[in-house]
């Protein structure tokens, strides 16, 4: 299944996922969740603050679907 993805502040990188544009990531199990997405960018999970799926905030242990939008955000001035 094929992911999009961007990754916002410190958690966004040249090779992997960026914050200025969508970076599509093709995930090999139709049972994947944020956190498999997560590993898959090279991200811990203890980095991620928020998590918004297809513009609804969510959590690391949401089910991913084909063509689902998602944005990680770090911890940010107290978030």
């Amino acid at each position: 299944m094929k992911i999009n993805v961007k990754c916002f502040a410190s958690l966004s990188n040249e090779d992997s996922c960026r914050h200025d544009q969508l970076r599509s990531i093709t995930l090999g199990d139709d049972n994947a969740t944020v956190g498999n997405l997560a590993e898959h960018v090279q991200i811990s999970e203890n980095e991620i603050a928020t998590v918004f799926v297809n513009g609804k905030r969510s959590g690391l242990d949401a089910r991913l679907s084909d063509g689902d939008r998602v944005a990680l955000v770090p911890a940010v001035g107290g978030m």
